[in-house]
């Protein structure tokens, strides 16, 4: 096998062009639902080897990722500059609910593009579907499953792979062919803002068993796992979306930690690893691993013995543009050993970053035999994978057939019922009698990250919690929840018994998540329970009578939340907290981030505020 797959992928790289061996190194967008001319041309006219599909049902947003440009306003065009065509939708258009069966159509259509063109290469397809708030498609009742944190509660290693492997089928039928996952950060510092339920915990050998199952559990379903982010954020205290941080472990601490789960996930098999875009000085002090050959080379390939794909994380962060432009940054991944560059906001800058490739190959700065490397990986892992047969022709109604069975429906709702914790009841208020007079107050998850159908609403713990009990007050708030509707809340407590109010937490929701309404709430005298995904303290909070945590803002898992409320279901005598809170003790206290009125305004008339900003 490997002999032919060598000599295939051989012939096919003697035959490509300069300019089809840049493209095949860019991983573009595709958001959503139809094609558009920047949506085609990126494959015919940029050569693209991938695309990463977005949550959003629209092709493209305005040229910003996480609301920073792209564009390197300083970079020259070369003489045989082009450009594709551009779509300057805006967000305020939600898009479509897309079924999987129309999504599997969809993606049929972009392969047939790809491979119609005179190389014949498919494209590698690829998502994020980690769990909680990481899902980058939800519509059509799609299978959707607890993030890691959450299968670490659980604790069952046989029904890690289970999930693992039910997803990857999913998506494999939908025509996907890359998770970027799972997530292998240690989250050893509980104030990570970014990592969070993503991590399988503070545990590296917990983690490892975990990340060895979901690996196996993917590739046995034809999906590559990537394992991310290497060498480790789990020990962060910001954002790579927002700063450039250094990790600071030593490399007794890193061996013994950070790299405990990537080896366990190279020695599962993992074809792709993605970088993080993070100064790792034990190993490097000046580049993070994303422009790093000491960590991709030296540590990576000829230590731990990685043979796949490196994938950079989104290149477009600013922990990249605030030092390097985007351009650049491309062609110094590609030097550094990155064999594909991410690319999230992809209007203005991707003809840069395929020129960005190509000027630095003939200017010398980057090596032809550098380039046909990171092109060779990718080939083969296609190749392996058999997508030069079947990419294009996955079947639409087995797709369907697969995704709406009611075997796999009632497994995704039997794991979100095993991942329910009660964090504490000091009060005993669970289970919640109906002859109670609740006020049930939900924050509203933002609409692009919706499935925008019955299943999948803004609105899906009320209508579960009216399932049980008509004695309700109903009332909701922005993800943050602004002062008038902290009045509001307040006001209607008055009317009720006790409230019920969920305290999910998303790390691209900069303002914070509902603790000050928990804190208003309990200041004001009243009993609250607190449904939350996130088991640290700006979710369980440590105002709150009660604490629900389910690990996941999926619908089958704020669903059974809203049973347990109830009593209708009871929690696993084995489900348990997967994390040591006792680090928390000692840590300051956070508080929500105040924005200035004008931008607390801005905000609030916001349709859709986290657009961009996967």
């Amino acid at each position: 096998m490997s002999k032919e797959r060598d000599s295939f992928v051989a012939a096919k790289l003697a035959k490509m062009t300069l300019e089809e061996k840049c493209g095949q190194v860019l991983t573009f967008t595709w958001r959503g639902a139809y094609l558009t001319p920047s949506g085609i041309e990126q494959i015919t006219k940029l050569h693209a080897g991938g695309l990463c599909l977005e949550p959003y049902a629209l092709e493209t947003c305005k040229n910003k990722y996480w609301g920073r440009s792209q564009v390197d306003p300083n970079f020259k065009k070369p003489k045989d500059w082009f450009d594709i065509a551009h779509t300057y939708f805006d967000d305020r258009s939600f898009g479509v609910s897309v079924t999987p069966a129309e999504l599997t159509d969809r993606l049929n259509k972009l392969q047939e593009i790809a491979l119609n063109r005179p190389s014949g290469i498919p494209l590698h397809i690829t998502i994020d579907m980690e769990g909680d708030f990481k899902n980058d498609y939800t519509a059509g009742h799609v299978l959707q499953f607890p993030p890691p944190m959450g299968m670490t509660a659980i604790g069952d290693i046989d029904l890690a792979y289970k999930v693992a492997n039910t997803l990857g089928k999913q998506m494999a039928l939908i025509g996907v062919t890359q998770f970027y996952h799972p997530v292998c950060d240690v989250n050893i510092n509980p104030l990570n803002p970014e990592i969070g339920v993503r991590s399988f915990g503070d545990d590296p050998k917990v983690c490892a068993k975990f990340v060895d199952a979901t690996v196996r559990g993917y590739q046995d379903a034809g999906i590559v796992a990537t394992i991310k982010h290497f060498a480790g954020r789990g020990d962060s205290a910001t954002d790579a979306h927002d700063v450039l941080d250094t990790c600071r472990g030593d490399l007794k601490r890193m061996r013994a930690v950070e790299l405990v789960t990537f080896q366990a996930g190279i020695d599962a098999g993992a074809k792709a690893l993605m970088t993080a875009h993070t100064i790792f000085p034990a190993f490097d002090k000046e580049f993070p691993t994303t422009f790093s050959s000491k960590i991709l080379v030296d540590l990576l390939r000829k230590e731990m013995g990685f043979k796949g794909v490196v994938v950079s994380d989104a290149i477009g962060m600013a922990a990249v543009l605030r030092k390097w432009p985007l351009p650049l940054a491309c062609s110094m991944a590609i030097k550094a050993g990155v064999d594909t560059i991410l690319l999230k906001a992809d209007d203005e800058s991707r003809s840069q970053c395929f020129f960005g490739i190509k000027g630095a190959v003939e200017r010398g700065e980057l090596s032809m035999e550098r380039l046909d490397d990171a092109c060779r990986r990718l080939l083969s892992m296609k190749y392996d994978q058999g997508l030069f047969e079947k990419a294009g022709k996955m079947d639409p109604a087995k797709t369907n057939a697969h995704v709406w069975s009611k075997e796999t429906q009632s497994f995704s709702r039997e794991v979100a019922h095993k991942a329910l914790l009660v964090v504490r009841d000091d009060k005993k208020l669970l289970p919640v009698s109906k002859d109670k007079k609740v006020l049930v107050v939900e924050q509203v998850i933002p609409y692009s990250f919706l499935g925008k159908d019955l299943y999948s609403h803004p609105h899906m713990f009320s209508e579960q919690m009216t399932k049980h009990s008509t004695n309700l007050i109903l009332d909701d708030t922005a993800f943050f929840a602004a002062d008038e509707e902290v009045e509001e809340a307040l006001q209607l407590a008055k009317q009720a018994d006790l409230v019920v109010m969920t305290n999910y937490y998303a790390r691209i929701e900069k303002r914070g998540n509902n603790r000050h309404l928990v804190q208003a709430l309990k200041k004001a005298g009243h009993k609250v329970i607190v449904v939350t995904n996130f088991p640290y303290r700006k979710g369980v909070t440590t105002e709150a009578d009660a604490v629900i945590c389910n690990f996941s803002g999926s619908p089958d898992s704020i669903r059974a939340a809203a049973d347990l409320v109830f009593g209708a279901i009871k929690t696993y005598p084995t489900t348990k907290m997967p994390i040591d809170l006792s680090a928390e003790k000692n840590l300051p206290d956070e508080k929500p981030v105040v924005l200035p009125k004008k931008a607390a305004k801005k905000a609030g008339k916001d349709s859709n505020p986290w657009a961009g900003k996967c």
